[in-house]
């Protein structure tokens, strides 16, 4: 196992070439508006994206809460209030966001992500997977009218990808779905993504390509290497009942995982405890080698690395290893991204 701040051995480019730019190269910033003024507001879009193409990115996925009041209920709604844990950017403020990402040749996915506000209350391990509405029609009539605007903006400012559909596996199978994706098209006529996580249970809907969150979780010790993770995340997608799609249509919609030690059982946990998880950011360079492989492997469609945050502007990507920051891109990471992009 290497320990914590020292280098992945060099990888060559035949054994790790650039990928095609046809294909969807980008990072996931999570878009929280906290009030900043409206210079702030552009010049954190301009200065992280800047750094993003530094990297090789091609595309930004621009993720950005919507809320449910409990995981039982039939309505949703975008709000921002300051100071408060509201902080869904108006279309205004996104559409700035979407012009600096555009001005600068990146291409644009929106994820609007439903929050709940009541987790402590739900039952134990409820998340947005687990959602059960009380009136499943009312839900998706209100999800259409939160969606809407964010649609009508993507439409006009020719944004090229929009997430009608995030992780809501409760709600996968709903037969609703086709009138929702038929309305939604009546706004929007760009690519509109359906992403699931990696498991059974899962949907495709007409109208749609489909996007995968890939939250797979390996039993491999800390000291695994990227080929031998690569290996056990193949030998799951093996498994027919795991995806309803095949991997070349889909993208890779959001890869994390934290810079600790024992994470690659639980990727999709936030963070671990640091006395019995310490700090490795080498577990997460190795993790997002194996996910680049995995994509190039079998020439899906894209990959988008989560752990950007709107609000740290072009401070997005740490450059010394962060021990109290273990859920960001580490700088053993970033080499990792930038040489999936690149080549180099």
């Amino acid at each position: 196992m290497a320990a914590a701040g020292s280098s992945l051995p060099t990888t060559s480019a035949s054994a790790f070439p650039a990928a095609s730019p046809s294909k969807q190269l980008g990072f996931n910033s999570y878009v929280q508006d906290l009030c900043q003024s409206t210079t702030t507001w552009a010049g954190d879009a301009s200065g992280q994206f800047k750094e993003l193409k530094s990297l090789g990115a091609n595309s930004v996925a621009l993720a950005f809460p919507i809320y449910m009041s409990s995981i039982t209920s039939s309505a949703l709604f975008a709000r921002r209030t300051c100071g408060t844990i509201y902080e869904t950017p108006s279309t205004a403020r996104l559409g700035v966001v979407i012009s600096e990402a555009h001005a600068l040749g990146l291409t644009v996915f929106l994820r609007p992500l439903v929050q709940e506000l009541q987790l402590a209350q739900s039952p134990s391990g409820s998340w947005v997977g687990h959602i059960r509405p009380k009136n499943v029609g009312a839900w998706f009539k209100s999800y259409l009218a939160v969606l809407s605007p964010y649609l009508k903006l993507a439409q006009q400012l020719k944004v090229e990808h929009f997430a009608i559909s995030t992780e809501l596996d409760s709600l996968v199978k709903k037969p609703n779905w086709a009138s929702l994706i038929s309305s939604a098209k009546r706004y929007y006529k760009g690519q509109l993504v359906f992403t699931v996580p990696w498991g059974p249970g899962q949907a495709t809907h007409a109208g749609t390509s489909p996007g995968l969150d890939a939250y797979q979780g390996v039993l491999a010790n800390d000291a695994a290497t990227p080929s031998q993770l690569l290996a056990d995340w193949n030998n799951a997608a093996a498994k027919t009942d795991r995806l309803p799609f095949p991997l070349s249509a889909a993208s890779l919609d959001e890869v994390a995982i934290v810079a600790q030690d024992g994470a690659y059982a639980t990727p999709w946990v936030y963070s671990l405890p640091l006395t019995s998880h310490p700090f490795n950011q080498s577990i997460q360079a190795n993790w997002y080698s194996m996910a680049c492989r995995f994509f190039k492997t079998h020439n899906m469609q894209g990959i988008y690395f989560w752990g950007i945050w709107y609000a740290n502007g072009a401070n997005a990507v740490l450059t010394t290893p962060g021990p109290s920051q273990t859920q960001e891109i580490q700088p053993e990471s970033a080499a990792v991204i930038k040489e999936c992009y690149t080549g180099t």
